[in-house]
């Protein structure tokens, strides 16, 4: 699942290998995305981060 969809980003993000393959058939959740991280399309992210101190590593992890 998300190992492949790393792989997927990685590959659309490498000026190297422009034109070659990308894998999204590795996993259900790349194909489903396959519009979207291939450029055809808008994308949405959403986050959910809390101000509280409690909160604070869970949210400074989701915003890297």
């Amino acid at each position: 699942g998300l190992l492949a969809l790393g792989n997927v980003i990685s590959a659309l993000g490498d000026e190297k290998r422009k034109g070659a393959h990308v894998p999204f058939r590795d996993s259900k959740i790349t194909r489903l995305l396959q519009d979207s991280l291939g450029g055809n399309s808008q994308t949405l992210m959403i986050a959910c981060v809390s101000p509280s101190d409690t909160n604070f590593d869970e949210t400074l992890n989701t915003l890297k």
